[in-house]
């Protein structure tokens, strides 16, 4: 009933826009998805874990969201 995809680009028409749109089409109702990656704003430069860490896709910050989903 849960599904978290997380990637390291953008969030908009990335792999989690694919499982969306397939669950809408194959008509799965009342499942919690939850998208992680990069949101579609400009994006400050800096070190990877740092970025990483800002954005919540981060080791940390996965494990906080899986977490809070699954409770």
């Amino acid at each position: 009933d849960k599904i978290i995809t997380i990637e390291d680009g953008t969030i908009v028409g990335g792999f989690g826009s694919s499982i969306l749109e397939f669950a809408q089409e194959h008509h799965y109702n009342n499942k919690d998805i939850k998208r992680l990656g990069i949101p579609d704003k400009f994006i400050e430069h800096g070190a990877v874990l740092e970025l990483q860490k800002n954005i919540r896709i981060d080791k940390k910050s996965i494990i906080t969201t899986i977490e809070e989903i699954i409770i």
